[in-house]
C-alpha cells in the first residue's frame, strides 16, 4: 500500500497540471459587444481617439515647467513657428515670436508661480491625424506687489512633429476667501 501512495500522488499532480484552471471571462470595454449609440449631440471634434505617444506629454509639460520657472524663451522652444493660443477673454493666432513678446512681460510681472498637476492624458485622433495632450492643474502665482491668487486649469495642447501648434486653456476660478470682520 505504501508503494501505491506515491503513485497515486503523482497521478493526482499529473492530472491536475494537465487540466487548465478555469478562469472567469471578464469582459472589458474592448471585448464587450459594441452597441450602436444614439448621441443627443453631434461632436464638433472626433470622439474616435486612442492613447497617444507620451513623448508629446513630456514636451507639453516641459514647456509649461519652463514658463513656471521663468524661462519664457525656453518655454517657446517647443512651439511651432505659428501658434494659436485660446484662453479666457484672450485669443492669439500668429507667429510664436509675437506671442513670446507678449508673454515675457506677463511672466516678469510675477515674483513667483507654481503648479500642482493633477494628471495629463496624451491622445491621438486617427481620423484627423492629430495629437493632443490635456493637462489638469492648479496654478498659483504671486505678483510683484505680493498678491497671491490661483486658478484651476485644463489645457488642451495640440502637437505635431514634436512642436506645439495650439493651446486651448479653460479655467475655473476659486471662490474668494471669506472676508474677516
Amino acid at each position: 500500500m505504501k508503494k501505491f501512495i506515491p503513485a497515486i500522488f503523482l497521478c493526482i499532480i499529473f492530472f491536475s497540471c494537465s487540466n487548465p484552471a478555469k478562469t472567469d471571462d471578464v469582459k472589458t470595454d474592448s471585448t464587450a459587444k459594441k452597441e450602436v449609440l444614439n448621441y443627443p449631440f453631434t461632436p464638433k471634434y472626433s470622439i474616435n481617439w486612442q492613447p497617444g505617444d507620451e513623448k508629446n506629454a513630456v514636451i507639453a509639460l516641459t514647456s509649461f515647467k519652463k514658463y513656471l520657472d521663468g524661462d519664457v524663451k525656453g518655454c517657446f522652444d517647443s512651439f511651432a513657428d505659428s501658434i494659436e493660443f485660446i484662453a479666457d477673454k484672450f485669443h492669439y493666432k500668429g507667429k510664436k515670436d509675437s506671442l513670446m513678446a507678449m508673454m515675457i512681460p506677463m511672466r516678469a510681472s510675477l515674483s513667483s508661480t507654481s503648479a500642482v498637476v493633477d494628471t495629463w492624458l496624451a491622445a491621438y485622433y486617427p481620423d484627423q491625424k492629430d495629437t493632443w495632450v490635456t493637462v489638469w492643474s492648479t496654478q498659483t502665482w504671486t505678483d510683484k506687489k505680493g498678491k497671491t491668487d490661483s486658478v484651476y486649469l485644463v489645457d488642451d495642447i495640440q502637437l505635431k512633429d514634436g512642436k506645439i501648434l495650439q493651446i486651448d486653456e479653460k479655467q475655473r476660478l476659486f471662490p474668494e476667501a471669506p472676508k474677516k470682520k
